[in-house]
């Protein structure tokens, strides 16, 4: 548990650290809420599941704050919906 707990937060301080965090609020904000939402679900995850949400998301994050003409919003809420599906909840 603490090793997934882990994983999210080395996925999100490279997101920080990257030099098109500060782009665009919109994706930071938009990223910080899927974190939250996806925090819920973590536990009732595989190791495997998890490390592809967390590449899927940060990709849908990189694209936005890149400046692509996409919005990532569509990639976290389904990724979340797979969580939740997965995790029976």
């Amino acid at each position: 548990m603490k090793r997934i707990s882990l994983a999210i937060l080395a996925a999100t301080l490279v997101a920080a650290a990257s030099p098109a965090f500060a782009a665009k609020t919109d994706c930071d904000a938009g990223y910080k809420d899927f974190l939250s939402q996806m925090s819920i679900y973590v536990n009732k995850m595989t190791g495997y599941e998890l490390a592809d949400a967390v590449r899927k998301s940060l990709d849908a994050y990189n694209s936005c704050s890149a400046g692509d003409d996409f919005s990532p919003h569509g990639v976290w809420d389904k990724i979340i919906a797979e969580m939740k599906t997965k995790s029976g909840g």
